[in-house]
């Protein structure tokens, strides 16, 4: 067996996403859960002054205080004192982190389901998110592939990492559903982590999976001001994953016009209409749904 793994399982990196942050308090309180032969994980509930306020953050997103520039320059406030404190204690970040293993539970208001994200196109996280989708069929993996440096989220400064993302669920809010998957989720990434360390691999060889990409993230219709003067077209909302071409009807302005889709190519779409962007504009992401193909490790 492999020498024993290091595993962190993070909540609250949002403080009003609250799926995790109750889900880690359960951890906390029945550690058995977190057991496995291999390995017993520690958790983190990471924006105590967020979970507090019941807000995302304070001053700015924790989830994009990681990248290498930030991590290496004076923080400038809250959230980015606290990521140097959690990069200093479980990191730092770089291949040679202590922590094998970050798992970041996140929610959304978005109807996306089980969404596993995937950073750096790291064959032992696609590996996870695969194992994942084998238990539970309806699971989606996105494949950021970004470079380890330029990774803003928290769960970049582990070795190994995987975003977990339920939704729809409002901000603030708890229901039974959303919570059951993102348990059950965590649990088979667990599991895996166990599998992996005491050799067995039941995943086939080359592995391949669908998996969606990003492209960029859409901003709703503006005024002159900068003011949202529309919203997303009742044709698309709640209808994440979809395909999306030029022409389809996209957004639909307050006094009822329908905005269509101006973009050279079709792709599908994510986040729609996530309330947690909306203090950038933002409406929903366009992604490339891929079939990839990589080696195990």
């Amino acid at each position: 067996m492999a020498d024993s793994q290091r595993v962190l399982i993070v909540g609250g990196t949002h403080g009003n996403e609250v799926t995790g942050v109750h889900l880690v308090r359960r951890l906390q309180r029945n550690l058995q859960e977190l057991s496995r032969d291999s390995f017993t994980a520690q958790t983190l509930l990471a924006n105590l002054p967020a979970m507090a306020a019941n807000r995302r953050y304070l001053e700015q997103d924790l989830n994009r205080c990681f990248t290498a520039a930030l991590l290496n320059t004076e923080p400038q406030n809250g959230e980015q004192v606290l990521a140097h404190e959690i990069n200093e204690k479980y990191g730092p970040k770089g291949t040679d982190s202590p922590t094998d293993w970050i798992i970041d539970l996140h929610t959304t208001t978005a109807n996306m389901g089980v969404t596993l994200v995937v950073q750096q196109h790291d064959p032992q996280a696609l590996d996870m998110a695969l194992y994942v989708q084998q238990k539970m069929p309806d699971v989606v993996i996105f494949d950021e592939n970004c470079t380890r440096d330029e990774d803003p989220f928290l769960c970049s400064i582990g070795q190994h990492s995987m975003l977990i993302e339920v939704g729809p669920v409002p901000q603030g809010l708890l229901r039974w559903d959303v919570f059951e998957q993102t348990a059950r989720a965590l649990a088979h990434a667990l599991d895996f982590i166990d599998l992996r360390a005491r050799g067995e691999d039941s995943l086939p060889s080359p592995r391949q999976a669908d998996m969606y990409q990003f492209i960029e993230k859409l901003h709703l219709p503006r005024d002159e001001h900068g003011a949202i003067c529309g919203m997303i077209h009742p044709e698309l909302q709640d209808r994440d994953y979809r395909e999306l071409s030029p022409g389809d009807p996209i957004f639909i302005s307050v006094d009822g016009e329908t905005i269509p889709f101006d973009y050279p190519e079709s792709v599908h779409v994510a986040f729609v209409n996530e309330a947690a962007y909306y203090d950038q504009a933002h409406g929903l992401s366009l992604m490339r749904k891929r079939t990839v193909s990589w080696e195990g490790e």
